[in-house]
């Protein structure tokens, strides 16, 4: 079965890419967590592991271990998580390559319509979360500069963009959200 689900997403079926990703999403969150010790971090880290997958799916080996595959990205992200902080940019790049039509999902979600969920959302937050998670996400603005331009601290920053993601996340759901994270810029 592990054979068939990874020729089907190697050929760009979204159904088969969503059901991996339902089946090891919390498995990748957990396991970087354990690490990071920062749930929003890990979550990340596991966006963008499952957006390399869809990105290098032509490169997926039915005959070997998906396990390994996906665990080695983890490693890496992980790794790459603690030299860096500039991953969000690089799924905003990821993403826009998405859009320019670089890559191509055929899919039932209706990316207008999750652009307009995620925007009622973040117009619905609370003016300081609203402005906070714009500056992150929208302007690409690190943390510390948003925390220089609001006259507060960088946790203050932190946890506003935690909020955000999450009531965007719930307001989505898990596998929207990842769709989210991957195809809005």
């Amino acid at each position: 079965m592990e054979k068939s689900i990874i020729e089907n997403i190697r050929k760009g079926n979204i159904n088969a890419f969503e059901h991996l990703f339902n089946q090891y999403y919390l498995k990748v969150r957990n396991f970087a967590f354990g690490f990071v010790k920062q749930m929003d971090m890990a979550e990340n880290i596991a966006q963008n592991v499952f957006m390399k997958i869809w990105i290098g799916r032509e490169n997926l080996v039915p005959d070997k271990s998906i396990d390994s595959y996906i665990f080695t990205i983890v490693r890496n992200e992980i790794a790459d998580s603690f030299r860096s902080r500039g991953y969000t940019i690089r799924y905003l790049e990821h993403a826009g390559m998405m859009m320019s039509g670089k890559y191509e999902i055929d899919s039932e979600y209706n990316v207008k319509e999750i652009k307009e969920i995620v925007r009622e959302t973040v117009d619905a937050m609370p003016e300081q979360r609203r402005l906070v998670f714009r500056m992150s996400r929208w302007q690409f603005l690190s943390n510390d500069e948003i925390a220089v331009r609001l006259g507060i601290s960088k946790r203050t920053v932190e946890k506003h963009i935690s909020l955000a993601l999450a009531e965007i996340r719930r307001k989505l759901g898990e596998f929207l959200f990842f769709l989210f994270i991957f195809l809005i810029s």
